[in-house]
This record gives C-alpha cells, structure tokens and sequence, in this order.
C-alpha cells in the first residue's frame, strides 16, 4: 500500500494548501447568495480588492475572502445599495515571509468587516457605483454583470 505504516505529520505547505482551498471554496459559496442576486458577489469582490484599503491604509491589497451576511437597504430602479459584513485578508501582509516558507506566528491585516456598496442599474447590467470606507486614490471600475 501506498505510505501504509507512515505516520508523519503534514508539512506546511500541506497544510497552506489546504488552507487556501477552503477559502476558496467559502468564497466560491457566497457568489450566489450575495443580496440574492446570483454573481453580484463577483463585482463587489472586483471592485473591493481594486479599490479598498482596510486598517487604516496599512493593508493596501485587500482580498476579499468571503461574504457572511448581506443586506439589501435601498432599492428603486437606478440603483441598489447592499450593505456587506465579509473576512479579508491583504495579499502582501498575509503571505510567508519567513525563510522556512511557514506563515508567520501573527498574521497581519486580516479580520472581519462591513461596508455599504452601490450598484448602478442600466440596461447593460448591473455595475458597480462605489462604496463606503477608506479607499485608494484612484477607483478602478469592475466589470459590468450583465442580467
């Protein structure tokens, strides 16, 4: 049998890969639940990570790992305003920095938090119009879900 009678245990980027997988699959979860609108989850997660900061401009590269409640506040024909509680984490601060490659014992820039997106209605779809909380200097458009 293949590995029969070993018992080691799993190395780090075992366990690193196993990691993200599971974000990924959390991630992946939430695009369809996303205010109730199947895919809109894709062009808030766009825009964020273009155009967020989170912690007071410390983490610069935000991504967003998953969305755990949405809410719907406002809605008429031009636009729809969803207010988001999500877990981030920064692509640059969250990464292996250590010579052996495992992750630092304190993670930075990673956490839970909530802002308020305004999705632009047209007849090209739904776009993306901006959002609340501290952001970078220039915006970044994501892209257009088209209905």
């Amino acid at each position: 049998m293949c590995g029969a009678g070993r018992n080691r245990p799993a190395d780090s980027a075992t366990i690193l890969a196993w990691s993200r997988l599971a974000r990924l699959v959390i991630a992946v979860a939430t695009l369809f639940a996303c205010a109730g609108d199947p895919g809109l989850l894709f062009p808030i997660k766009v825009y964020y990570e273009r155009n967020a900061l989170e912690e007071n401009g410390r983490c610069t590269a935000p991504l967003l790992e998953g969305v755990s409640r949405s809410e719907i506040l406002a809605e008429d024909q031009d636009q729809l305003v969803v207010a988001l509680t999500y877990r981030y984490r920064d692509a640059i601060r969250d990464e292996p920095r250590l010579p052996s490659g495992n992750l630092p014992f304190l993670r930075e820039c990673e956490g839970f938090a909530s802002r308020t997106f305004t999705i632009a209605k047209s007849e090209q779809g739904l776009t993306v119009a901006g959002m609340d909380g501290p952001q970078k200097g220039r915006r970044l458009p994501a892209p257009i879900l088209r209905q």
